[in-house]
Formats: structure tokens, C-alpha cells, sequence
């Protein structure tokens, strides 16, 4: 329904009521007109560009608040987000304000009119803006325990423990150990471990007592018990999503003895079955924490997309393949699903956001001095140091490119 596609308009996240707006474009190239010819040529060199013309009204009912951040917006240096009210699922666009004109009356009504000229600039195809506002972190949550379950699932019909022998059982008890090693020893130790992350590590590593004499129920419940446990207790949501990415890795522990005996390749059935239940809960970990992610700029939400579909991607590739314990449909169906949600989140907190340029200061001067440069603020310099890692706040070299954002 029409109703259904209309949003409120706004620029840079400064809303308005629009009254009317036009939009034109077409195909640039020449005509090419022939002597003694009636028809013509044409070539075809693109798309013009995009432009926008709105009128729009921010109400000043209230004082001049809402008329004067409007006006901020618009001579801000640099292109922003602006939300076409007629755009559909194109409605979020990447543009420029190429001219405007703001009216104010006394007439009854204490409103700005302000007629509005935008341009398209950038990869406007390629920031994946999707209809209306979707609530992507319920769809990732979603997923995430599609996929914690699918992974339990294919763990149980995997492992088999019951009447096999103790090195059978030792050996699923190992690898839960070398689990431990990696996530406390290398994953999670630069975070810096609390006592909360302590005990979840100590839980996770408690369930190689389980594999001693539990099943393949009890093995699942305790290790994603004790990676939900780890989720909740890492200090940053960033940390965190990097932390279990870099599980998606884990290969488990190699038997050094070979899988020639029906009982040795049970054994090592059941150490892949265990890696593959592993890096799958870690998926889901890192999915659920996604949305506590705090992405600064579009470049960092496009980077933690194409880091996070690899992962997914390679675990795709062992559940749909043939190797026992780690194939499984039911897992390649919930990895299939989740893919486009984590895309679709990472496009949405991406979109709007300033992207990382390069700015080669022609002589070396304090980060201060550079903030004031480029956004008129001093106190930015903070954020140019951390971003580049300057040793010295008083020397940014000259003539060296820095990365900083676009606003």
C-alpha cells in the first residue's frame, strides 16, 4: 500500500514534514545530428546524477531549536544521509546540498519553509539501504538460536560415547581442554578477564569432566551454557563479536593416533563433531552480539561484514560438504539464514554513518590542530590520535596521509 512505503523525511537525521518533492535524472551522452539525415545518433555514457528538489516545513512553535539544527545540517561541509519520504525501498540516500533557501514569515503557523536542493553523490547502489525501518538485531537474535539449536542438534547425532572405550572418552575431554586454552589463553585474555569471564572459561573447561562420563546431551549444554555465559560477561560488545569470530577457525584436537579402527574413527568423528559444535556456537555468539556493536563509520560496518560473511561462509562450506561431524543440512540451512541477516544489520548501522578518508597535512602540526582544521572542533584530536595511532599529540606528520572521518 502507498501508506506502507511513505517515511518522514529528514536530513542527516534532522527530520522534516515535506510538502511536495521532485526528483530528476536521465542519460548523459551527445546527440550526434547528420548532414542530409533525418534520424540521429546517441551515445550512451551513463546515468546522469540523481537530484532532489523538496520543499519542506520544520516547525518553530517552540523557538528556533528544530529551524536552526536544520540549518546546521545543511551547511555542514561533506554529503549525509538524507530519507526520501517518497523514496520506498531506495528511500535513504547518500547526497549532497547543492543549494537551499529557508523562509520565515509571521504569518499564523510558526513554521521554516525551506525549499531544498539534493544531489546524489558516492555508491548510493552500494550501501545497502533497505525498506522502512526493520528491526534487524530481533532477526539476528532470531537466527542466532536457529542456529545454536541446529548446531546441538547435528553435535548429538554426531558423537557417539556410550560403550566405547575410556581413550575414546579421554580423547572428546582433550580437545574440550585445548577449547579452554584457546579461549582463555589467546581469544579472551587481551580483554582483559573479570571474574565473571574467568567463571564462564572454568565452565567451559569443567564440561571435559562431563565428557568423561556424559553424553553427547550434557557435552552441548555445557559448552554453549558456558559460551552464553562468556557473551554476557565480556566488558564490550566489540571485543566480544572479534573474540568469537576468531573461533570460527577451530579445528579442535588432532588424535595423533591414525583413524584405522572403527574405534578410532569414532574417536575422531567425535573430536570434529566437537569442533564443528564449537565454532558454530561462537557464530551464534558473535550474532548475538552484533547489535551491541558500536560501528563509527560505514568502512567499519562494511569490514565487520565481510569478516563476519567469511566465517560464515567457510562453515557453510563444511556443513554442506561430506566429512563426518561437520556435515549436517540442518546447519548449512540456519547458516544460510543467518548470512543475510548479519548483512542486512551491518548495511543498516553502516548506512548514514561518516566514512574513513585520507588527509595529508602539508606540514607536521599538533592533532589539535588537525581536529580544528577539518571539523572545526578541537577536542576531535583524541579520536585522530586513537584512529591512527600517533605516539606524539604534538606531531602529525607532514605530508604523511592520516585516516580520519568524512564529517
Amino acid at each position: 500500500m502507498f501508506d506502507d512505503e511513505i517515511r518522514e523525511g529528514s536530513f542527516r537525521g534532522v527530520p522534516f514534514v515535506t510538502r511536495d518533492r521532485s526528483r530528476g535524472s536521465g542519460r548523459r551522452g551527445p546527440t550526434v545530428e547528420r548532414p542530409n539525415r533525418d534520424d540521429a545518433g546517441s551515445q550512451d555514457l551513463g546515468r546522469k546524477v540523481r537530484v532532489y528538489n523538496i520543499n519542506a516545513i520544520v516547525m518553530a512553535s517552540d523557538g528556533f531549536g528544530d529551524r536552526d539544527r536544520m540549518l546546521d545540517a545543511l551547511e555542514k561541509p561533506g554529503p549525509g544521509t538524507f530519507i526520501d519520504p517518497f523514496g520506498g525501498v531506495n528511500a535513504e540516500r547518500w547526497v549532497k546540498v547543492t543549494d537551499y533557501r529557508e523562509t520565515q514569515s509571521f504569518d499564523p503557523g510558526a513554521v521554516a519553509q525551506f525549499a531544498i536542493t539534493f544531489q546524489e553523490v558516492d555508491e548510493n547502489e552500494e550501501r545497502g539501504f533497505t525498506r522502512g525501518l526493520v528491526d534487524t538485531s530481533s532477526t539476528l537474535v532470531k537466527r542466532s538460536s536457529a542456529l545454536a539449536l541446529a548446531a546441538k542438534n547435528a553435535f548429538i547425532r554426531s558423537y557417539v560415547g556410550d560403550g566405547m572405550p575410556g581413550f575414546v572418552r579421554q580423547g572428546a575431554a582433550s580437545a574440550i581442554g585445548v577449547i579452554t586454552d584457546q579461549v582463555g589463553g589467546q581469544v579472551f585474555t587481551a580483554l582483559g578477564v573479570t571474574s565473571t569471564m574467568s567463571d564462564a572459561i572454568e565452565k567451559i573447561g569443567s564440561v571435559g569432566l562431563t565428557a568423561i562420563s556424559g553424553g553427547g546431551v550434557d557435552i552441548a549444554d555445557g559448552l554453549q551454557a558456558g559460551f552464553s555465559m562468556l557473551s554476557g560477561a565480556v566488558p564490550a560488545g566489540d571485543d566480544g563479536l572479534n573474540g568469537f569470530l576468531s573461533l570460527g577457525d577451530y579445528d579442535g584436537l588432532v588424535s595423533s593416533a591414525p583413524a584405522v579402527t572403527g574405534t578410532r574413527i569414532i574417536e575422531a568423528t567425535n573430536t570434529s563433531a566437537i569442533g564443528s559444535l564449537v565454532r558454530r556456537t561462537a557464530i551464534s555468539a558473535a550474532a548475538e552480539l552484533l547489535p551491541k556493536y558500536s560501528f563509527v563509520s560505514y568502512n567499519q560496518a562494511r569490514d565487520i561484514a565481510e569478516k563476519f560473511v567469511g566465517v560464515i561462509d567457510a562453515e557453510m562450506d563444511r556443513a554442506g560438504g561430506i566429512d563426518a561431524g561437520q556435515a549436517d543440512g540442518g546447519v548449512f540451512a540456519a547458516l544460510a539464514d543467518l548470512r543475510p541477516a548479519v548483512i542486512e544489520h551491518t548495511q543498516a548501522e553502516g548506512s548514514g554513518k561518516a566514512r574513513v578518508i585520507n588527509d595529508t597535512p602539508w606540514r607536521t602540526e599538533p592533532a589539535f590542530v588537525t581536529a580544528h582544521r577539518l571539523y572545526g572542533d578541537a577536542s576531535r584530536a583524541s579520536e585522530i590520535i586513537a584512529r591512527n595511532g600517533t605516539r606524539h599529540p604534538n606531531q602529525i606528520a607532514g605530508g604523511t596521509a592520516i585516516e580520519v572521518l568524512d564529517e
